[in-house]
């Protein structure tokens, strides 16, 4: 993924795709991008998407952000973790990656898959470790 911050025509506010033709893409805004990896378990979430070959079971996607999240020291137990999360995902985070295409939330099965621009966020992910955290890449 290249983003080309000295541009100056009206696409320079936009996060690129990738150019494999891929029906159904369209560019996210900058801001958009931000916001979706601003946040902790958003991040997790399209991780766990991208290294999925079928689609997870909303449960598996709770369990693992729990299992990242606990810390004993903290008067809240795994249940009550594990509550909180699903609450947020299903009614912050789920709805908001769904809206910007990039997984798809079956509610009836509670299943998570990826959906037309999670690849995308694949190389920002894949580097967040490293010296130059994600904003100043998106800059």
């Amino acid at each position: 993924m290249t983003i080309h911050p000295d541009r100056t025509t009206a696409g320079s506010d936009r996060f690129h795709l990738g150019s494999d033709g891929a029906m159904g893409r369209r560019p996210l805004p900058r801001e958009t991008v931000r916001h979706v990896v601003d946040s902790d378990r958003r991040r997790e979430v399209i991780r766990c998407v991208l290294a999925a070959d079928d689609p997870i079971a909303l449960q598996t996607l709770v369990g693992r952000l729990a299992d990242a999240e606990h810390d004993p020291t903290v008067g809240t137990t795994i249940h009550q973790l594990r509550q909180r999360i699903h609450t947020s995902l299903r009614e912050t985070h789920l709805p908001l990656l769904e809206e910007h295409d990039i997984v798809r939330y079956d509610r009836v099965r509670n299943l998570v898959a990826s959906a037309a621009n999670c690849a995308a966020f694949e190389s920002l992910l894949e580097f967040e470790s490293l010296e130059r955290p994600i904003a100043a890449r998106l800059e």
